[in-house]
Parts: C-alpha cells; sequence; structure tokens
C-alpha cells in the first residue's frame, strides 16, 4: 500500500484489524494478533519464481495488482470456520497454486483483506480518499455511486482491457463465451462495461441448467418417524405438526419449527403457491414483470403462513442459527445441493445426523407450484472493478488467467491428487478429505472476496459429489442420495416443472442515471410497506379483509412504476 494510504487507513485497520482475528464459530483458538497483522501483507514471490513455473514465456517482469476485499469466511465439514486471511497467510496448497499461476502470467497481488462486517464502511471511506487501489470488490457499492465513479474516471472500462490488452482467452469469453450474456447485463449507456461480475454456467448431460434453491425438509426425522415425504401443502402442515407432537429430536419440548425468511417471498413456500421470489419478479415464462400480490395465490400463501404461525411451527425469534444448532429445525429453505445446513446441526450422541431434502408441494388450489431456480448462465452477486490506477496490461494478464481453464479448475476442484482425482476422464473430489481447504468447495478468493469467478459447473457430477459427501457426513452407506434425487428429476424432467427466477436483478440490465434515481425514490419506501404488511398479515396483525386498500397503497408507492422500470431494464437484454 502506498504511504500516503497507509497513513489514511492506519486508524481504521487497528480497529478493524482486531475484529478480523477473533475465532469464528466452531474454531478451537483465536487467531494470534501476529496473524491479524498480516491480514494486509502483500503476496510478494520473486521473478525467478515465476520463470521456474511458468518455463520460457514468462513474462520478465512482474507487474503488482493492489486489491481490497473482505476477509470471507467458509465452514468445513467439521464446523470449523475458515477465513480467507487463514490461506493467503498460513498453510495452503490451494493458495500457493493460485500465486504460482499468476507468476505465469507475470502478475502478483496485494491485498489489503477487511472483516467482511467491516467492508461496506472501508469501500465507503476508501472511494472518499480516491480510490488507492488498482482493484476493488465494489459489490456493496450502489449503482448511483458507481455511476459517479464512471463519470469522474474512476473506473476503467473492463471491456477496453479484454481488446486491447487480452491475449485472446479474456476477449473471447466476454464477447463470444460463456460471458458474453452476463457482460451484456453489465453495458452501460456509453456501451461499456466497468465491473465485473463472476459468470456460472451450469451444465446437465449438454443441457444448460441452474442450481434449485428452496425448501427443504429434514428427511432424517421422516425416516426416524416413519413419515413419508409430503407432497401437497396440506401434508406438509400435517409433517412438520407430527414432528413437533412426537418430538422428533428428542428433547421432550415441541420446539421443531421452520425457518425461512417470511417477510419476503423468497423462501420455497412461497413458490409452492406459485408465487414470484421478490415483491415485483421476471415471470420467465412470459418475460413480463409482475408481483406476488397481483397473483392467484397469494390469498392462500398467506393463509397457510398464518397457520404455521399459529401453530407454533414457524421461527419468529430471529434465532434461526441458534435454533438450528440445537436442532431444533425441521425445515429451511436454501441450496438443494448446499451441505452447509446439515454441518450447522448438532444432534445427540447416537442419533442419525441431520439431512435435508429438497421438496416441491401442490397447494391444490390450482395454482402450478414453482421450482426456484438460478439461471443456466448465471451472474453472480458480487461485482469486481479495476480502477485509474491500474496498469492495463496487467490488468488484461489477470483477466485472461481468471477466464482460464486452469482458474476454473482451481476454484472448482483444487488441485489433482490433493483435493481431487480423475476418474475415467471426470474429476471428482476428495469428499471424504480430513484437510479442511479440501472440504470447502468453493474457494474463498472467489466467495464474494478478490476475484470474480468465470467456472462452468457439471451438474450430473454435482450430484454424484453430494451423494459422496453424505458419506463423510453421517450417512456412511446412502450418502446424500436422498438430496439429490428430487435436484435430478428436476433437471431430467424440464417440461414437468415451472421453473421460478431466483433473482431478478440479476436477469436485466444495469439501471440507466435517471431509472436508478427514480428506484431509490419509491424502493425504500415500497419494500418497507411490502414486508411490514407481509409479516402483520402473516402474524395476523392485519386482515385480508382489507385487501383492496392495501394494493392501492402500494400502487401509490410505486409498485407499478417499479415494474414498468424493471421491464424496460430486461426488455434492453434482449436487444
Amino acid at each position: 500500500m502506498r504511504k500516503g494510504n497507509k497513513r489514511l487507513w492506519a486508524a481504521f485497520l487497528a480497529a478493524t484489524v482486531v475484529s478480523a482475528s477473533l475465532a469464528g464459530c466452531g474454531q478451537s483458538a483465536e487467531k494470534t494478533d501476529s496473524a491479524a497483522a498480516e491480514t494486509t501483507a502483500a503476496v510478494e514471490k520473486t521473478d525467478s519464481a515465476a520463470a521456474d513455473a511458468a518455463g520460457e514465456d514468462a513474462p520478465k517482469e512482474l507487474k503488482t495488482i493492489r486489491i481490497l476485499g473482505p476477509d470471507n469466511s467458509a465452514v468445513d465439514n467439521n464446523g470449523n470456520t475458515i477465513y480467507f486471511s487463514d490461506w493467503v497467510n498460513g498453510e495452503s496448497k490451494k493458495w500457493e497454486q493460485l500465486v504460482s499461476d499468476l507468476e505465469g502470467y507475470g502478475v502478483k497481488l496485494e491485498l489489503d483483506l477487511i472483516p467482511a462486517d467491516q467492508i461496506e464502511n472501508v469501500v465507503q471511506t476508501q472511494i472518499a480518499a480516491g480510490l488507492d487501489y488498482d482493484m476493488v470488490n465494489i459489490s456493496t457499492v450502489d449503482t448511483k455511486t458507481r455511476m459517479s465513479l464512471v463519470e469522474q474516471g474512476k473506473l476503467v472500462s473492463v471491456n477496453e482491457i479484454w481488446e486491447n490488452y487480452s491475449d485472446g482467452t479474456a476477449k473471447e469469453y466476454y464477447t463470444t463465451g460463456a460471458g458474453s450474456s452476463v457482460a451484456k447485463l453489465n453495458k452501460l449507456e456509453d456501451g461499456n462495461q466497468y465491473w465485473l461480475t463472476g459468470v456460472t454456467y451450469g451444465d446437465y448431460k449438454g443441457r444448460g441448467v441452474g442450481s434449485l434453491v428452496g425448501a427443504m425438509i429434514r428427511y432424517d426425522w421422516l425416516q426416524k418417524l416413519g413419515l413419508e415425504m409430503p407432497t401437497t401443502t396440506e401434508e406438509l402442515y400435517q409433517t412438520l405438526l407430527a414432528f413437533q407432537e412426537q418430538d422428533a429430536n428428542g428433547n421432550g419440548q415441541a420446539d421443531e419449527v421452520i425457518t425461512l425468511n417470511y417477510n419476503s417471498f423468497y423462501n420455497g413456500i412461497a413458490q409452492m403457491y406459485g408465487l414470484g421470489t421478490s415483491s415485483y419478479f421476471l415471470d420467465s415464462e412470459t418475460g413480463k414483470i409482475t408481483s406476488p400480490w397481483y397473483q392467484d395465490g397469494i390469498k392462500d400463501y398467506i393463509t397457510f403462513m398464518n397457520r404455521l404461525f399459529k401453530a407454533g411451527l414457524l421461527d419468529t425469534s430471529g434465532q434461526a442459527k441458534e435454533k438450528q444448532a440445537e436442532n431444533k429445525i425441521s425445515m429451511v429453505s436454501t441450496y438443494w445441493i448446499g451441505y452447509s445446513s446439515e454441518a450447522a446441526v448438532t444432534v445427540p450422541e447416537g442419533e442419525q445426523r441431520a439431512q435435508f431434502v429438497g421438496l416441491v408441494c401442490d397447494p391444490e388450489n390450482g395454482c402450478t407450484p414453482l421450482v426456484n431456480s438460478q439461471s443456466a448462465v448465471q451472474k453472480n452477486t458480487y461485482d469486481f472493478a479495476f480502477t485509474s490506477n491500474v496498469d492495463k496490461e496487467a490488468a488484461g494478464r489477470l483477466l485472461d488467467y481468471l477466464t482460464s481453464e486452469e482458474y476454473a479448475t482451481l476454484t472448482e476442484f483444487g488441485i489433482e491428487g490433493y483435493s481431487y482425482e480423475v476418474v475415467d476422464g471426470v474429476k471428482q473430489r476428495f469428499t471424504d478429505s480430513d484437510i479442511s481447504e479440501c472440504q470447502i468447495r468453493v474457494a474463498l478468493w472467489v466467495n464474494d472476496c478478490i476475484f470474480p469467478r468465470a467456472e462452468t459447473v457439471d451438474r450430473a457430477q454435482e450430484l454424484v459429489t453430494a451423494t459422496e459427501m453424505g458419506k463423510s457426513m453421517g450417512w456412511p452407506e446412502e450418502g446424500f442420495a436422498a438430496k439429490a434425487d428430487p435436484v435430478r428429476e428436476v433437471y431430467e424432467n424440464p417440461d414437468k416443472y415451472k421453473l421460478a427466477v431466483k433473482s431478478t436483478e440479476l436477469e436485466v440490465a444495469v439501471a440507466t442515471v435517471e431509472e436508478t434515481e427514480r428506484i431509490a425514490d419509491l424502493k425504500t419506501d415500497f419494500d418497507t410497506y411490502s414486508e411490514e404488511l407481509l409479516t402483520k398479515l402473516i402474524m395476523g396483525d392485519a386482515s385480508l379483509d382489507n385487501w383492496d386498500t392495501y394494493i392501492a397503497e402500494m400502487k401509490e408507492l410505486g409498485l407499478d412504476e417499479l415494474i414498468e422500470i424493471t421491464q424496460a431494464r430486461y426488455d434492453r437484454t434482449l436487444g
């Protein structure tokens, strides 16, 4: 970091680094002060090492890129929280490989890693100070501020970099390859793109598919109590009630509850009633933006949720993590093929380990249930920008690496022989590894941290991996086969299921300055009203008898205008 920048940050980092040094949930000891101090240390390698790594084609000079990003964390199979700074400052073969790979491209890194809960304030302070970095994670920066940075010339056009400084790898990826559709979403009115977004393409036997997200029920409790998987919302209610009445967790109390976002529509149960995932959303079948408040299933959904609430089956305590750790959670809403929910549950000694399995229930009211899905080509939610300080040649080299096959392999699988093996031409992760960093599937540096991700995920292989993962997480014989089955069912029978768009914001073009300003004028008050109304209706503090009044008030707050603006943004992606 430059001397001036060090002076600017001295007092602030003295406080934030202390926060970074504290051990996370599940860690056996605190990080030492020396390890915390190393959080802002440069990742240094020599030119000779670069030559050894890359051979005769190694650049003569290593160019430095200084990056500001959050010190994110992930949880391994044993429940230990691992921070990105642990890898940078410790013994991480994956990180060492990335550094070595970058040397082959003539790039070395200097990192300032800030505790994740402090990063928004730090980035805002850095923006005010003039962006004294080459690359910044701008995920927490609102669109209006980004536009202002573009107008001030503080951000570099990334398409200029891949057009003029790429060896062809990045240019092909972003213009005709998997990243092209996402690049189009990031294009501004001037025709340029000023930030990079992670891209994930999901392939299932030659067809593009996205990860499924939604309601997941405790499969181990179903087995324990001899219950069938519910297929209707009425059966779901009775099953959740049975979990309490038959004491599924065995603690002698009727405390088995579901935890999900009941103040929004992004929770899996709303999709069972055919509702979109946000207060205004893209209907993927019609290409039209609408609202759950206008959909046929909305009142039946609210009635069902109120029924759960009155029966004591819906957790509203705000202590979801604590209840999950205490083995009190009967259903969650998350990625159907993920494992973090299982890892967070502590079961009594001798009891079967937790397993959450995705389900879709028919509301039996004529509405078609939806399956919440990411797009086949997914624009991730985190963005990174090169500033006007960056050496554009170095930026071009970095982009070529980030869109290369070797980087995709490293982030998805790691290192052959260490975290994965190749069996019959297929890469397979070591799911039973006792090495913590090999258990963490998504590399921390691309987990909303310092780099965007450019990956192709083999969804069929993902299901195999998920099944095998369960064998090391308390299901030694069948693994997580039950978890993989409903995902495979949806992938194999796409015509049977209607998909909901996981995030409409990730499907529409960047808002113009005028649209951004109008959205800012409307969105906060509307969202607050929508969330508060939904909560009151579910808890019985508001009545469905006053429906017309609620709709009129939402229209007054700008619901129809927000739909119109979002429709215009989506239409631009089709042009």
